[in-house]
């Protein structure tokens, strides 16, 4: 596996961790000042999400979206509601992690 793709995959994991933190965290600090540490992973998820919005294939992002941004996303549900073949899938889901990795390299 390529470095980039590894480092894509990794920086979506990561998006998870946050979003999990940050949601959870939105009730508790509503209306008070957050954290600095708390409002970059705010601002982390929304370049993710902005990123990924941004694919102009649909299918590219809607593969992303499935497999990292839905509450029971993974790769086996990306897959399955995609209606790719596993060949199809798996090209598609390399060429929307290119695109989304150079889509958020852009916004840094």
């Amino acid at each position: 596996m390529e470095q980039w793709y590894r480092n894509a995959r990794q920086y979506l994991k990561q998006y998870r961790f946050y979003h999990g933190i940050v949601e959870q965290a939105v009730n508790d600090w509503e209306g008070a000042e957050k954290p600095r540490r708390l409002q970059q992973m705010e601002l982390y998820c929304q370049r993710v999400t902005n990123a990924i919005d941004s694919i102009r294939d649909e299918r590219q992002a809607n593969l992303l979206r499935n497999e990292f941004i839905v509450a029971d996303g993974s790769q086996r549900v990306a897959y399955e509601l995609s209606g790719l073949s596993k060949s199809q899938y798996y090209v598609i889901r390399k060429q929307a992690m290119r695109e989304w990795l150079q889509l958020i390299n852009q916004h840094k």
